[in-house]
C-alpha cells in the first residue's frame, strides 16, 4: 500500500432513550448549525481515539466506542476525505460544552429533525441510521498485535 494525505475526521454518535446528542458550532463555516460532536483525527492518533477524545473536548464526558455506524468519502479540493462515525456508549449524566467551540446541546429524536439546521444532509443520515440502531459490532485485536487494531463488522 501507498500513504496518501488525508483529511481524516470522525464523530460520536450517543443513543440514549431513543434519542440522539446532537451539539451546535459556535465558530468556522459551521457555526450555528447542528451535527454529532466531531472533529479531526490528529498525526499519530487512531481514529477510534480521536472520537472519544473530541466527545470530552467538545462536551466533557468520557465515552467509549462499541461499533461503527457510517463512513463517509469524498475529495475536496483533490483530497481524499474520510469521515467515520462511531456508536459510543457513556456513563456520564452532565454535558459540560466547550462554549469555544459548542454553543448548545441537546438529546433529539428521529421526529424532530426536520427543525434542525443540519451540518449537511450526511449528517442527517447517519445521525438516523444511529438512531435505527445500525451498527457495525467492534472487535478488538489490539492485544494479539503490536498496536491499534480493531475490526469492525
Amino acid at each position: 500500500m501507498k500513504a496518501v494525505n488525508i483529511d481524516l475526521g470522525v464523530a460520536a454518535c450517543i443513543v440514549q432513550d431513543r434519542r440522539i446528542l446532537l451539539v451546535k458550532e459556535a465558530r468556522g463555516t459551521t457555526l450555528d448549525l447542528w451535527g454529532m460532536p466531531k472533529g479531526a483525527v490528529d498525526k499519530y492518533e487512531a481514529p477510534a481515539t480521536a472520537v472519544l477524545r473530541e466527545l470530552n473536548e467538545e462536551c466533557g464526558i468520557t465515552g467509549k466506542v462499541v461499533g461503527l455506524i457510517a463512513v463517509r468519502e469524498r475529495i475536496y479540493k483533490d483530497i481524499p476525505g474520510i469521515f467515520i462515525a462511531y456508536s459510543v456508549t457513556t456513563e456520564d449524566t452532565e454535558i459540560r460544552i466547550d462554549q469555544d467551540e459548542i454553543s448548545d446541546y441537546g438529546w433529539f429524536k428521529n421526529s424532530e429533525f426536520d427543525n434542525i439546521n443540519w451540518i449537511s444532509k450526511a449528517m442527517r443520515d447517519i445521525a438516523e441510521s444511529a438512531l435505527e440502531g445500525k451498527i457495525l459490532s467492534v472487535t478488538d485485536y489490539t492485544t494479539l498485535e503490536k498496536g491499534h487494531y480493531v475490526v469492525y463488522s
